[in-house]
């Protein structure tokens, strides 16, 4: 039996073992006793979910055949039966349990209501006592910032007896949060959790002790995670979103409650907002790194009221590790960073361009929501448009330092990234990047240069822009260009000096659904000389193609 069978095989003999034991403790007399408490009769604050819902997802919902991620299921008109399909673990799991579905319902109107207490019944049939999976803290926080926030839908017209039920519900699993938040899984979660105990525990009465564990629970996680910029340690902009969106959440629910809003929650808001703004493109929308997804342009407006109209806007999240140029209609955002501080993504030196509404160059997002080996496989650095090697990664090192500088004058932006390899810093392999976005945001340049490059790294080295599936991509007559062709009907062509000038196949995960089908300009190494200094030097550019003529064969790829 291969070693890594039979290390799977050990974690999953632990894993349930673990199970066997959570679950005897959950539905133990002792654990039980610490759950009861005062049952509230109605909830004092209702949240507002900021959230488009999706009405023709909630109509699969209703009909029980849906598709969440890799997952789908059909309970064949049997809606409750959804609560036995869904395997732990799984993007469906946690879309079910967190009860993600109740914003998507609740968008269909009063007829929606039976259905929705329906399912939410069959929920409590099954899970009301305890559960180990689905009382996981995470989707226990989730799953109550939902139903404070939808519980209209459920509660209106509906008898007492039911009300009670629910409402019961609602604060047995706020006191288990109070007690379990701790044990969330991830940093995030756990912030998460806080932040949905705190909210839970606010909108219902008879909870001021939870009330006060959230708080204090939140404090030192924002504390631990917040950068100084205001950018999440995880550096993933949807998550930076989620965290914005329910602490405007626990603040409303303060003031409503006429309760001090604590400084800790005054001070985090404001920057957390503006670094949401930071990562905002032209279509309104979030630029794709780190795990992120393009997410909700209305939930990002949203965010973006807590940003400080007295704040300067920022195009530099130091600590976080981004830069944006912003000319024109033009956005470029290029991440900074070093190996290590990007977590396990490598995405250190890759950007992010768009013109007016239409994305040109992605990332190819996240597979964290997807089966098998695509969350490893979309962490690579070939997932980015930067540097990749089709040589082992080892050979350039897994540390590493990065330095950047940037300067503007009339004619543009300049960002300079040194991205140094190993241990010994920058006496080792570089990969200098400089971009250049021109003051009308019409010319995009671009200079890649590596510098000591291992052997087994020089000849199999690739630049990587992967197009945002809107992109319509050609290769020109020249065999030497790109014809780009964006959704708002601008055209761009892409040069480069490299005569190794591909258009492959990509995948794009971005708006968090299935793969799908894209394009990449690939450069690389054939028939490219090293300097004299051993330096390798690529030159390219994007220019619209307006700006010089669809038939200018003279635009420079230089800087």
């Amino acid at each position: 039996m291969a070693a890594g069978e039979r290390a799977r095989q050990s974690r999953s003999v632990v894993q349930d073992v673990v199970s066997k034991v959570q679950r005897a403790w959950g539905e133990s007399p002792f654990y039980q006793a610490q759950l009861k408490g005062p049952a509230p009769d109605r909830l004092i604050f209702l949240p507002v979910d900021p959230r488009t819902p999706d009405r023709a997802l909630g109509e699969a919902v209703l009909k029980g055949r849906l598709t969440i991620g890799a997952n789908t299921i059909d309970c064949e008109g049997e809606l409750e039966k959804v609560w036995d399909l869904a395997a732990p673990g799984s993007q469906l799991y946690s879309f079910l349990h967190e009860f993600s579905w109740l914003r998507h319902i609740d968008a269909l109107g009063e007829s929606s209501a039976a259905p929705a207490r329906a399912l939410t019944r069959a929920w409590l049939n099954r899970f009301e006592r305890w559960s180990p999976e689905a009382w996981e803290p995470f989707l226990a926080g989730e799953r109550l910032a939902q139903l404070c926030c939808h519980s209209p839908l459920l509660l209106r017209g509906a008898d007492a007896l039911w009300r009670s039920r629910l409402l019961t519900s609602m604060a047995r699993q706020t006191r288990h949060l109070a007690r379990a938040s701790h044990r969330a899984a991830t940093g995030y979660e756990r912030l998460m959790t806080a932040l949905g105990l705190s909210l839970a525990s606010l909108c219902l009465p008879g909870c001021a002790e939870e009330t006060e564990r959230g708080l204090e629970l939140l404090r030192r996680e924002l504390r631990l995670q917040i950068r100084p910029d205001g950018g999440h340690v995880s550096r993933n902009p949807s998550q930076q979103l989620s965290i914005v969106l329910r602490l405007q959440m626990v603040m409303k629910a303060l003031e409503a409650r006429r309760l001090q809003v604590p400084a800790f929650i005054k001070h985090t808001i404001g920057r957390a907002a503006a670094n949401v703004q930071f990562f905002r493109a032209g279509d309104g929308r979030l630029a794709v790194f780190n795990g992120g997804y393009e997410d909700d342009s209305r939930a990002v407006l949203a965010a973006l009221q807590s940003v400080d109209p007295d704040g300067a806007p920022t195009a530099f999240a130091r600590q976080t590790g981004f830069q944006r140029l912003e000319a024109a209609r033009a956005v470029v955002i290029a991440d900074v960073s070093a190996f290590p501080a990007s977590g396990r993504y490598e995405s250190a030196g890759s950007f992010h361009f768009s013109s007016g509404r239409s994305r040109i160059v992605v990332n190819c997002g996240s597979g964290a929501h997807l089966p098998g080996d695509w969350a490893r496989v979309l962490c690579q650095a070939a997932a980015h448009s930067t540097l990749s090697a089709e040589a082992p990664s080892a050979a350039l090192g897994a540390g590493g330092s990065a330095t950047h500088r940037r300067a503007e004058d009339a004619r543009g932006q300049l960002l300079e990234i040194d991205r140094a390899f190993g241990e010994e810093g920058r006496e080792g392999p570089r990969f200098l990047r400089r971009l250049f976005l021109s003051i009308s945001g019409d010319d995009l340049r671009g200079e890649d240069r590596f510098v000591d490059l291992p052997s087994a790294i020089a000849g199999s080295w690739r630049l990587r822009f992967h197009l945002h599936p809107g992109v319509r991509a050609s290769l020109a007559r020249d065999g030497k260009s790109v014809i780009l062709a964006l959704p708002n009907r601008e055209g761009w062509r892409f040069r480069a000096n490299a005569p190794s000038l591909r258009i492959e196949k990509s995948i794009y995960c971005g708006e968090g659904g299935l793969p799908v089908a894209t394009e990449q300009i690939v450069l690389g190494p054939s028939g490219l000389e090293a300097r004299e200094s051993g330096d390798m030097v690529i030159k390219w550019a994007f220019r619209r193609v307006d700006a010089v003529g669809a038939g200018d064969s003279k635009t420079s790829a230089g800087s």
